[in-house]
């Protein structure tokens, strides 16, 4: 069995406001409900390449620890799997937790420890939103290193191969009704913005 380090959280900067913060997102609505039973970090298929646990970074949160919480590996890693919710014995949506703190980060122009991945995030958000759902093509393009030759060749390359054998098609296909998933999107936006 492979053993994964826990990190200890370090109570270094604290930000009171944080927790209120988190409480009037979506998200951060049950985040006083956690009783730390580390059923969701038993839970996670992917604690092995955090840097914190999904129960430490809620703990973190509710210690104020902003600077360290928007800073984790551990945000970004989440896969939105929804198995620690599942197994959550006081409901709270981890994968929900996350993503208002993946936002949050980049809000406060928090450098990523894995710097595609907020990249990544934005680019998947947008293309769902303008779609419905995602089209691989577009979000590689948006990945990818535009200025690194190599990069853009080797890409092509692996785009042809995709697009020959049918597993990649070059325009997207939408689902019906884009326009109110775009309204949705952008509700939330404004919401987002008034909060500010």
């Amino acid at each position: 069995m492979a053993h994964t380090q826990t990190n200890v959280i370090m109570n270094q900067k604290v930000d009171s406001s944080f927790l209120e913060e988190m409480e009037k997102t979506a998200a951060g609505k049950k985040i006083l409900d956690c009783i730390q039973c580390g059923i969701c970090a038993g839970s996670c298929h992917a604690r092995f390449a955090m840097d914190y646990s999904p129960m430490q970074i809620i703990k973190m949160v509710q210690l104020g620890l902003k600077e360290d919480v928007l800073s984790s590996s551990s945000i970004w890693i989440c896969a939105s799997c929804y198995t620690c919710t599942s197994r959550c014995p006081r409901g709270i949506d981890i994968p929900l937790v996350m993503s208002s703190l993946k936002n949050k980060a980049m809000e406060n122009k928090v450098p990523a420890k894995i710097p595609t991945k907020p990249k990544f995030h934005k680019g998947f958000t947008e293309i769902v939103g303008k779609y419905g759902r995602m089209h691989e093509p577009q979000l590689q393009i948006k990945l990818m290193k535009k200025t690194n030759p190599n990069e853009v060749l080797n890409n092509m390359a692996f785009g042809f191969q995709m697009l020959r054998k049918g597993k990649v098609k070059i325009t997207p296909s939408k689902i019906k009704r884009t326009k109110e998933i775009e309204a949705i999107f952008k509700g939330a936006q404004k919401k987002e913005e008034v909060k500010k």
